[in-house]
C-alpha cells in the first residue's frame, strides 16, 4: 500500500489518527482503538521517503535541525490531515490526524432533545 492508501482506510473507517513507526505495521485508532491496517513492519527508509514526500524544500532544510516538523496537508477526494513529523531514537515516525471538515448536527451526534433547545429567546 501506499501512504495514501493508509489516508483512505482512515477515513473511510472513521478514524481518528494514523501511526507510522519503524518495525511496526501503519496502525490507526479507530473508535478509540488502536489497529494496524496492513501487515507489514515499515523501515526507516521508507518512513524517510513518506516524510520527505510531505515537506517542501524549506521544511525539509528546517527538519534537518529541528527535532520534529508539524504541518497540514489536503488531499483532493481524501480529506484534510494534520501531520506531526519527529524522530525517535534516530528513527522517522509519523502522526497523522483526519480532521473533519463536516460538522455534525445534533441529531448526528445522537444528543438528547433537551440540549437541542436554544438556551435563551430572541428579542425579535
Amino acid at each position: 500500500m501506499e501512504f495514501k492508501d493508509y489516508l483512505k482506510i482512515l477515513v473511510q473507517h472513521d478514524g481518528s489518527d494514523l501511526y507510522l513507526t519503524v518495525d511496526a505495521p501503519p496502525a490507526a485508532k479507530f473508535q478509540g482503538t488502536l489497529k494496524p491496517i496492513e501487515n507489514i513492519k515499515l523501515t526507516n527508509a521508507k518512513l524517510k521517503e513518506i516524510a520527505y514526500s510531505l515537506m517542501d524544500a524549506d521544511q525539509q532544510k528546517a527538519f534537518e535541525h529541528l527535532p520534529e516538523l508539524n504541518l497540514a496537508i489536503s488531499e483532493p477526494g481524501i480529506g484534510r490531515f494534520r501531520i506531526n513529523i519527529f524522530r525517535q531514537r534516530n528513527n522517522f515516525a509519523l502522526v497523522i490526524r483526519n480532521i473533519k471538515v463536516e460538522i455534525p448536527n445534533a441529531d448526528k451526534l445522537g444528543l438528547p432533545p433537551i440540549l437541542k433547545k436554544p438556551l435563551w429567546k430572541s428579542a425579535a
